[in-house]
Formats: structure tokens, C-alpha cells, sequence
């Protein structure tokens, strides 16, 4: 049974879900700790801590930094966790990567009036109260004026096909080592999340250098190949466990498969107890 589920967004970043009903639908499936990983934000951790104090929840501190590795152009996300209340290393750096991801998103949304789809900025900011307008909203806005055509299937045609080297150099992507090293400045634990992703495998060991002190054992795109090599460089670079849901949208992925055991997560919290000593 999952005990800690340590990667989910809301809505103030790519997720569909207000803070409130996120952390009710953790608890409903029996989460009992848990951290909110939005993209390159933690400016909504009053929130979270409140809504969470409300449903006895263990809240611990995180963000999803949105990292490249310009070495071998792939991208990389940097889950931080148990950061201090106080992050400014991590959100300057952030701070520039939103600005730039929405400047990217304005021109994506004018590339989809150019193809025929009658959609401006603001359709896809109305979905987007709390930050900028992420591929997400730009989906929310195209489903409502084209319902039956966004489909799961056309999401992943229009936004989650491999980017190119040059779209990927417009959205202000934080190198990986300053992520790293950022979310070590404040005070938090940075661990490499979903590597069969972006296909980060191979570069494990140079972010272990870098600083890097975790790695996401279990997570929603995990096969059954990954749930076994990740293990294997957990243990090959003597890397801390963790793991998440990923969860975004109630229609896409629930709580309660993904994440960590209660046994898996004391192990978890025993290790990062020592590191922040």
C-alpha cells in the first residue's frame, strides 16, 4: 500500500486541481504524507501547509525544477523535497524559466490560430489562476471549443511529442547543475525524477557529482525495465529513494499505485534525516 506519494502538481502549475481537492484525493486513497512538486513554484506553500494541517497530512516542501542538460540536449526534471520555508536560490532561477516558458506558449498558441484553431492566450490563461499559461491550459482552452477532437491521443500529437533542440532553447531551461545545486542552497534533498522519461540513465552518475542525492524509484511512466535499473543506480551511486505519482488530472492517474510504502518512505526519511544533519 502507498504511504507517501513525494510528486504531484495542482493547478498552479500544469495540474487540473485546486490545492484543497488534490490533497483530499491523496487522503481518500489512503496518502498519508505527501509533497507538492508544481513546475518551478513553491510560492503557494502557505496553502498547501494550511490545507494540509486541515486534513492531518505530512506535508513536506517540494518543487518540480524544469532543468537541461546542454551537454547531450536532453531535458532533465529535479525534483527538490524537505526544502526550508525560505527558497531564493531556486526561485530566481525559476523566475526565468517561467518568463520564458510563457513567452514560448505565446507563440505556440499563435502556431495553433495559424493551423485553424480558433484560440488566443487568453482562452488558455482563464484555466492558468495562479501562474503562467502552461501546455496544459493551452489543452484545457482547445477542448472546450473542441471537445470530441482532444482527445488523450491528440494531446500527446499536439504537446508531447520530442521537442526540438531549438524549442527547447526558448524555454529558459535552468542547467542542471545550478538546479542541483540550488535546491541544495535551500536547504533541500535534489533527486533526478522519472529518468526513463527524458531518458537520463546514462548521465546519472555526472549529476551524482553534481551533487545529486536521490533518484525516483517508482513513478507512473516507470516500465517494468525501469522500476529495476532505477534500483540498480540507487544503488550503484549510493542515491536516496524516492518516488510519485506524477499525478496531474483525476482523468488521467489516481492516487494510491504510485509512490512509496510506509517502510520505503521511513527508509527514505531516515537517510535524509543524516544528509541535513
Amino acid at each position: 500500500m502507498i504511504y507517501a506519494d513525494l510528486h504531484v502538481h495542482t493547478n498552479h502549475s500544469d495540474g487540473v486541481c485546486e490545492i484543497e481537492d488534490v490533497l483530499a484525493n491523496a487522503k481518500s486513497k489512503g496518502i498519508k504524507t505527501i509533497s507538492i512538486t508544481d513546475h518551478d513554484t513553491t510560492n503557494h506553500y502557505d496553502a498547501i501547509f494550511e490545507q494540509g494541517k486541515r486534513l492531518d497530512l505530512n506535508i513536506i516542501k517540494g518543487v518540480e525544477m524544469s532543468c537541461y542538460d546542454f551537454d547531450v540536449y536532453k531535458k532533465v526534471h529535479v525534483v527538490g523535497l524537505w526544502l526550508r520555508d525560505k527558497t531564493p536560490h531556486i526561485d530566481k532561477l525559476c523566475n526565468r524559466t517561467l518568463s520564458c516558458r510563457d513567452e514560448y506558449h505565446r507563440e505556440l498558441i499563435k502556431e495553433l490560430y495559424n493551423k485553424g484553431y480558433d484560440i488566443c492566450y487568453d482562452d488558455a490563461k482563464k484555466f492558468s489562476k495562479y501562474n503562467i499559461v502552461f501546455k496544459m491550459n493551452i489543452f484545457q482552452a482547445l477542448r472546450e471549443k473542441y471537445p470530441k477532437e482532444m482527445t488523450k491521443e491528440r494531446y500527446k500529437q499536439l504537446f508531447a511529442s520530442k521537442t526540438s533542440k531549438e524549442t527547447d532553447m526558448k524555454m529558459g531551461y535552468i542547467p542542471v547543475r545550478d538546479g542541483i545545486e540550488s535546491i541544495l542552497a535551500d536547504g533541500g534533498i535534489p533527486i533526478l525524477a522519472h529518468p526513463c522519461v527524458y531518458d537520463n540513465y546514462d548521465e546519472i552518475g555526472k549529476y551524482a557529482d553534481y551533487g545529486l542525492l536521490g533518484l525516483e524509484i517508482n513513478h507512473s511512466k516507470c516500465k517494468e525495465i525501469d522500476f529495476k535499473l532505477t534500483l540498480e543506480y540507487a544503488q550503484k551511486y549510493h542515491l536516496l529513494k524516492s518516488g510519485g505519482s506524477d499525478f496531474h488530472d483525476p482523468n488521467l492517474l489516481k492516487f494510491g499505485d504510485f509512490g512509496l510504502t510506509y517502510e520505503q518512505f521511513n527508509e527514505l526519511l531516515s537517510e535524509v534525516n543524516r544528509c541535513l544533519i
